[in-house]
């Protein structure tokens, strides 16, 4: 149907959908009663004024009959005839705010629409069930490409951004189903996930919970995440390499059984990895009674240094609850020795190209590797390089212990002992740090009396400080010739 040009919309047959702002505020209301006083007053003029060139409706403004509930139901204001008046006196405003209108309401908002020619114009049923598909296919994919946390929130990103376009398109009077796309898209994210649980995801669930057992959760994560079979290769990063044995291990391994053997390393195995893993490192291998662990790979970690190393003191601190606690170690007081090394090294798959293991490599592997073993020689249990310390800030008092020379290096690295983290010091340990110290300065300046009067000092409780009070009295007795230097090459360590 076309009105003076303008052909109304409609989604039913011979009915239009009323652009309906909910209310009578904008549609003047008069009484009756006053009109026709007017009327008897000979007020021609106010008839011109509020009836010229206008469409009017004569209803009834009641409380019982003719009331119509509006979408505006919870915010209508209180009826009644507030239009101008000619004769008669206002009677009090309404004081009540009713949930329904008259219906001349709803006959005056279609009067106005067509007069003013927007009219809503709503989607017929082939509109609104091709919005539900669309709507539905777009959650079933973000479903099948997301996990089911991340699908439920892009889902409810979709559901508030389709809410406010229909919201603003609304107010441009075209209709856009709201309900059925939303309850559409959900049916269709509970049915996406629950296939991809039952069926999709049951063959990578697998994987995933098998392949934990050998490889780091992060590492699997990036395998899953490039759907790309892995491959050789590796590139270099900044890492800190951690390297753990235990002490004396051959030795107390000969005295048990094969079964007995297995559960204490399975217990000391389980503690360490999971201290290593709430610390973001990753365990590469084990190897015998050794733990070879990575910080910074295969995700990028700009603390790895701060993190290697409280893992180590927590490492050193949980086992010597096992020892107490234990059942599988039977009492044996069982002692770690770590060493803990920063630097470059070649992080990835290597191997051959039928079986290879995501590592790490390089000169900063084997440094650590010796760190561990030069604990054996100072009596300490965590020693650290230079550039881990350097990188660790103010996060730990540490103490340098001495210069050293081992298999494999040309030239001497500093290696350092952490006390305690940088809160928890006692003021023994500053007063321990300080006197080795000033021992060890004495000691590089080749003086070797004010080293062993240092040392002598914290030597009953510092194996350390009692091998450099042997050494410097030594030297005292005979002291070295000039070509000396203050570097304790650790030969084999």
């Amino acid at each position: 149907m076309t009105l003076a040009g303008y052909r109304i919309p409609t989604a039913v047959p011979n009915a239009m959908t009323l652009n309906f702002e909910g209310g009578a505020g904008e549609i003047p209301a008069y009484s009756l009663a006053d009109l026709r006083a007017c009327a008897e007053k000979g007020d021609t003029d106010f008839f011109r004024r509020h009836f010229g060139g206008k469409v009017v409706l004569i209803g009834t403004l009641l409380d019982a009959e003719d009331r119509k509930l509006t979408s505006k139901r919870f915010a209508t204001a209180p009826e009644g005839a507030r239009a101008a008046r000619c004769a008669l006196a206002a009677p009090p405003a309404g004081r009540f705010a009713r949930d329904s209108i008259a219906g001349v309401y709803v006959h005056a908002t279609a009067v106005n629409n067509l007069i003013r020619r927007d009219a809503a114009f709503e989607l017929g049923q082939t509109g609104r069930i091709l919005a539900a598909i669309a709507f539905a296919i777009l959650t079933a994919a973000a479903a099948l490409a997301l996990t089911p946390i991340s699908a439920t929130l892009a889902y409810l990103g979709l559901a508030a951004a389709w809410t406010g376009g229909a919201t603003a398109s609304f107010t441009q009077a075209l209709v856009i189903p709201l309900a059925e796309p939303l309850i559409a898209g959900l049916l269709a994210l509970g049915a996406t996930i629950g296939y991809r649980f039952v069926t999709a995801d049951k063959d990578k669930r697998l994987l995933r919970r098998s392949f934990a057992l050998y490889l780091a959760p992060e590492v699997i994560d990036k395998l899953m995440a490039s759907n790309k079979p892995p491959a050789l290769g590796g590139e270099m990063r900044c890492v800190t390499v951690f390297f753990s044995d235990l002490a004396g291990f051959s030795s107390f391994s000969e005295e048990m059984t094969p079964s007995e053997l297995v559960a204490l390393m399975n217990t000391y195995f389980t503690a360490m990895t999971e201290i290593i893993e709430a610390h973001d490192g990753v365990v590469d291998k084990y190897i015998g009674d050794a733990i070879v662990a990575v910080f910074g790979a295969p995700l990028d970690d700009p603390d790895h240094a701060v993190h290697a190393v409280q893992a180590a003191v927590a490492c050193s601190r949980r086992l010597q609850e096992l020892n107490c606690t234990a059942a599988a170690l039977k009492g044996r007081q069982l002692r770690c020795r770590i060493g803990l090394n920063t630097g470059e090294a070649l992080v990835g798959n290597i191997g051959s190209q039928r079986r290879f293991n995501y590592t790490v490599m390089g000169d900063t592997v084997n440094l650590a590797s010796r760190l561990e073993g030069a604990n054996k020689y100072f009596a300490t249990t965590i020693m650290a390089s230079e550039m881990t310390v350097s990188l660790t800030g103010a996060a730990f008092v540490w103490r340098e212990l001495d210069a050293v020379l081992v298999k494999g290096h040309a030239m001497p690295v500093k290696v350092f002992e952490p006390l305690a983290a940088t809160g928890d010091a006692a003021t023994e340990q500053h007063a321990l740090a300080a006197v080795f110290a000033e021992g060890l300065a004495c000691w590089r300046a080749r003086d070797f009396a004010g080293a062993a009067a240092r040392f002598a000092q914290i030597a009953a409780a510092d194996p350390p400080a009692a091998l450099f009070l042997k050494r410097a009295t030594a030297f005292v007795r005979c002291p070295p010739g000039p070509s000396w230097e203050p570097i304790t090459a650790l030969g084999s360590n």
